[in-house]
């Protein structure tokens, strides 16, 4: 379990080991691949960045390498549904200003029950007086 493969190429232990040697570099990411390749000659070597979204992954409480491993999403579907309510002709961009939830949570949410994004569009009402106006311009138009 602790050697298996997450990621293409690098195993959680293999990480694990990229940020123990990024520390006793001193942070340093060059001097972390130099020590690496020092260290683990029969291995892929990694490029020096690696070894900083290693360390930053580590620091944001996630396993490098995981992917969907990003923020915990927790939505409270009712907040977005009852902002739907409340205005149904409001935008996605809207209620994610007015809630804090991101827009393509949002969107998701409003999916899920059936909603569609809804955009005012404003047009000219033709009259019945604009009717001679029309048919002299397409005239000359011809």
């Amino acid at each position: 379990m602790a050697n298996r493969r997450i990621f293409p190429g690098y195993t959680q232990r293999e990480y694990a080991e990229m940020h123990l040697i990024y520390g006793e570099a001193g942070q340093s990411s060059r001097a972390a691949a130099t020590l690496y390749r020092e260290r683990f000659p029969d291995r892929r070597h990694p490029h020096h960045e690696m070894f900083t979204r290693v360390h930053n992954s580590y620091m944001e409480g996630r396993l490098p390498g995981q992917r969907g491993g990003g923020r915990p999403q927790v939505v409270d579907e009712d907040i977005v549904l009852q902002e739907r309510e409340q205005d149904p002709t409001t935008s996605v961009r809207a209620i994610q200003g007015r809630t804090g939830i991101p827009k393509s949570t949002v969107h998701s949410v409003l999916k899920r029950y059936g909603y569609h994004p809804f955009h005012v569009r404003r047009v000219q009402t033709l009259l019945t007086r604009d009717y001679l106006p029309r048919v002299q311009f397409c005239r000359r138009m011809l």
